[in-house]
């Protein structure tokens, strides 16, 4: 894909500076970047990289000197970055020719919307819907009575077990599980006994998740990804949770059953919540760190189990001190023990 610069300019809404007729071919980061590509810089520490790069011109923010380079000059130089990477990226990795692959196989009463790409070895089953503009790569298996909307992108060996709803432009990567058993057993007599899930998965618009991330079908009513959520990869959401809009869940993370995070919440590598509780909105979860009781709106949590952050570092200040304060501990026992000793000696007899 060629564009010309001042076409880039356009689309972003900036001010260009320099040669607009330039062709741009790609995209990069800074210290990588070639002469056809354009690059840009959010953070300060980069500045002075705009001397030495390659690139054929660069995004930059209000009062950055572009050192004589071709520039886009924009309010937020990171999200128009995002945008020019949309630009480039999309007829490689989003666009598919329209049809149904002599391999693939469809089952009963499936309506498939306009330009619908089934590509080689997917099934599906009967019932399904598929919206317009969905690309649906190989190996994909899609459950009786599933509905996709528009304009999505399921990737290799994903599977969507049976009744899941998944809304507009939702991403799903490859591996990843929609709608498998939530994990329900009932014990009697020292066994376990399968609770049957009847429940399902319910995925809104806007929604990407990440590879081989599992997220478990309630037990009757339905677990909820809503509008703009993103998991990373490798991500468990456990059956009759709730995740609200626009959260990130970073890779590894857990989300036991019945639990509701709210709106923006952020969750860090490796960091989780127990089962029935609530996570308010707007508040973050660090690495590592487990969450076992409800927490207010705002709320910033590490440790476990999470505590308030600030706290947590307190605590560990505190405990990296150990060393040194343990042989002052001992010097003050055997100080104390010393003046007990005196205390009860006998007084001396006249």
């Amino acid at each position: 894909m060629r564009m010309k610069l001042k076409e880039i300019c356009e689309r972003l809404d900036g001010d260009l500076s320099g040669d607009g007729n330039i062709e741009i071919t790609g995209v990069s980061g800074i210290k990588e970047a070639l002469p056809n590509q354009i690059t840009f810089v959010a953070n300060p520490k980069y500045l002075a990289a705009i001397a030495t790069t390659q690139a054929g011109a660069i995004i930059i923010g209000r009062g950055v000197n572009g050192n004589g380079k071709p520039t886009i000059c924009v309010e937020n130089p990171y999200w128009a970055f995002v945008k020019v990477l949309e630009m480039f990226a999309w007829d490689k990795n989003h666009r598919a020719l329209p049809g149904v692959h002599e391999t693939a196989i469809l089952g009963k009463n499936v309506k498939l919307g306009e330009r619908v790409a089934i590509q080689a070895f997917a099934y599906i089953a009967d019932n399904v819907e598929i919206g317009d503009d969905t690309v649906i790569q190989p190996f994909v298996y899609i459950g009786e009575g599933t509905k996709i909307g528009a304009d999505g992108l399921i990737y290799p060996h994903v599977s969507i077990r049976e009744e899941v709803t998944i809304g507009n432009r939702v991403i799903i990567h490859c591996g990843a599980v929609i709608g498998s058993d939530g994990f329900g057993f009932a014990p009697v007599s020292n066994r376990h006994h399968k609770i049957p899930q009847i429940g399902t998965v319910v995925i809104e618009d806007d929604v990407e998740i990440g590879a081989n991330t599992t997220i478990d079908r309630a037990t009757l009513a339905e677990t909820l990804i809503k509008r703009g959520t993103k998991l990373d990869n490798l991500v468990q959401i456990a059956h009759n949770v709730v995740i609200g809009e626009d959260c990130c869940l970073a890779a590894q993370v857990g989300i036991a059953g019945s639990t509701t995070l709210g709106d923006r919440v952020n969750i860090a590598g490796h960091g989780g919540a127990a089962g029935h509780l609530t996570l308010g909105e707007d508040s973050v979860v660090y690495a590592k760190s487990a969450v076992t009781k409800d927490m207010p709106a705002g709320s910033h949590l590490s440790g476990f189990p999470a505590r308030p952050h600030k706290q947590e570092l307190r605590i560990h200040a505190a405990t990296r001190r150990l060393p040194e304060l343990l042989p002052e501990f001992a010097k003050l026992q055997k100080r104390v023990a010393e003046l007990e000793a005196k205390i009860q000696e006998p007084e001396d007899e006249d």
